[in-house]
């Protein structure tokens, strides 16, 4: 059971990961120890997932974000499968979700430029058997949602 220590916890390791014991126990009001010990007990619970690297993507030459919404032929289940295998793979997909209502997908990428979106949404996207349409949104602010 997660409580308010646990919750204090992991708002602390959402904004830093990284955060020693020592400084985590001083916030939580708990020993060291104790807040190691609670930060296992919610990995091995399936609480916490994994750790993982925030980075920013423009420093790395990906200064396009978009999202693309995707339509496929929904009569074939292993069409279905086949995109969702392949969608995945690709390194420019940050993030993909299956949808209920009009359209079937919404797909988070990451591209260098305007052209690398328009390359991959044409090569890539819309060259998958099954997809019967693509259309695409363009990030044009990343609003910082961490503090709220």
């Amino acid at each position: 059971m997660i409580d308010a220590a646990d919750l204090r916890i992991l708002a602390l390791l959402q904004s830093d990961s990284r955060i020693s014991w020592v400084q985590m126990a001083e916030r939580v009001n708990l020993s060291a120890s104790a807040c190691q010990r609670r930060v296992e007990a919610m990995r091995n619970d399936g609480v916490i997932a994994r750790f993982t690297v925030d980075i920013d993507p423009a420093k790395i030459g990906l200064t396009i974000q978009a999202f693309v919404q995707i339509k496929v032929e929904r009569q074939k289940t292993e069409r279905a499968t086949a995109f969702r295998q392949r969608i995945t793979s690709y390194p420019e997909v940050r993030a993909a979700y299956k949808l209920s209502g009009s359209v079937d997908y919404l797909v988070h990428i990451m591209v260098s430029d305007i052209k690398a979106l328009s390359k991959f949404i044409d090569d890539k996207m819309l060259a998958l058997d099954g997809v019967v349409d693509a259309s695409s949104a363009i990030v044009l602010e990343d609003l910082d949602c961490s503090s709220s």
